[in-house]
């Protein structure tokens, strides 16, 4: 067992929840606000999951075959699937936000602020930063189970492809580790901009933002899918990076504008 990769998966679960909470925390103390609106982008999340992760399930697997038998090349099958689940992820979640939004805030009389716009996106990206790190202590467990038992003690089952599972999860280094915190933190800026510009679209009454949103997301997962297939991990968390920098201009250019209540200007 190496210590140097628990502690590093220690590192990254605390932040992926820590951070999240921390910000959110920061945010209603900074506004004035209350931890309704974090929770309900929160909630939002986990609603639009429900929907979505089914349909992704049902779908994907049938869509590879299909794709497979119709197209020659392995790069367009991997291409045109992540361009499907770039898509299916930018409508349900975008859409999501949008129905909250024009729906639900009237209804419990909150204000569609850009505060709480920018609430509402650290409670989506939060909450799914959180589920992530439950997913990567779980890895963490198992990697100090299966460090520390013989194969036969583990319950590791005589089978090659979940013996080469094994086998990768006992060679990660901490550098394998460290790319899904940053991964995190850049999915966490672009959920904050997304919820402030879906906003912006129901208080503007331009449903041109909510489709920038849903291309936007749609361009972000479906870059990531394939270039992380096509090239690997680092390649993608630079993908990612390359659409969060338009995110936290965009999020510094609203911050400006912060007080001046539901008020957003279109962009230009």
């Amino acid at each position: 067992m190496n210590l140097l990769v628990v502690a590093t998966f220690v590192v990254v679960v605390l932040a992926e929840i820590l951070v999240p909470l921390g910000l959110g925390y920061w945010l209603i103390r900074r506004f004035g606000a209350s931890w309704r609106i974090f929770l309900l982008g929160a909630a939002g999340f986990v609603a639009v999951q429900v929907l979505h992760t089914p349909l992704v399930l049902l779908t994907q697997g049938p869509l590879v075959l299909w794709l497979q038998e119709t197209v020659g090349s392995q790069a367009a099958v991997i291409a045109l699937l992540a361009v499907y689940l770039g898509l299916l992820a930018g409508i349900f979640e975008e859409v999501g936000r949008y129905l909250l939004y024009r729906y639900w805030f009237p209804r419990k009389g909150y204000a569609r602020s850009r505060e709480h716009g920018f609430l509402f996106g650290a409670g989506w990206g939060g909450v799914e930063s959180i589920i992530v790190a439950l997913l990567v202590f779980s890895s963490m467990v198992s990697y100090i189970v299966l460090s520390a038992l013989p194969p036969e003690l583990a319950g590791i089952p005589d089978d090659p492809a979940a013996l080469a599972q094994v086998e990768a999860l006992l060679a990660l280094s901490p550098l394998d580790i460290l790319p899904g915190l940053f991964e995190r933190m850049m999915t966490i800026t672009l959920h904050i901009a997304w919820s402030v510009l879906v906003l912006a679209a129901v208080v503007t009454r331009r449903h041109v933002l909510l489709v920038a949103a849903i291309l936007w997301h749609a361009a972000v997962d479906a870059a990531v899918v394939y270039v992380g297939h096509m090239t690997g991990v680092l390649a993608a968390e630079l993908a990612l990076a390359l659409f969060a920098a338009p995110a936290f201009v965009y999020l510094h250019r609203e911050w400006r504008r912060l007080g001046q209540g539901a008020t957003f200007t279109s962009p230009r």
